[in-house]
């Protein structure tokens, strides 16, 4: 891949300066220096215009879909909170869930089944 030439190589560091002021990942002697230089330099002001504008566009874009999910998950949990035949259901079965995912319980039926086949085999002799 071939090096850019070395007007390419400024504008690339440019942007990335641009970018880095405009998120504030800067330093605050080298966030002074390029706020002047945004002040002086048009073409540095315009980059760092285009930074402020894409990510307030993604900012809003990223405000409407939590905004969304928001509402869609307090509507889930208002219609599950009064949900009555849910919960005279499934609450019949909390017993066996707890059982199910229960390790104690796996571990003493495993040891009850050793226990027992370890019985048989000694009295089948």
């Amino acid at each position: 891949m071939a090096l850019p030439d070395k007007d390419m190589r400024g504008g690339l560091k440019d942007q990335v300066l641009a970018g880095k002021y405009v998120l504030g990942a800067l330093p605050e002697d080298v966030k002074a220096e390029l706020a002047e230089r945004v002040r002086k330099d048009q073409q540095f002001a315009t980059i760092v215009r285009r930074w402020e504008d894409n990510l307030a566009e993604t900012e809003v874009r990223e405000q409407r879909t939590f905004a969304s999910y928001v509402d869609a998950s307090m509507d889930h949990a208002l219609r599950r909170s009064d949900d009555k035949l849910h919960r005279s259901i499934y609450g019949r079965f909390a017993i066996l869930t707890a059982l199910w995912n229960s390790t104690r319980f796996w571990r003493m039926t495993t040891l009850a089944a050793v226990l027992w086949a370890a019985v048989l085999l000694f009295t089948a002799v």
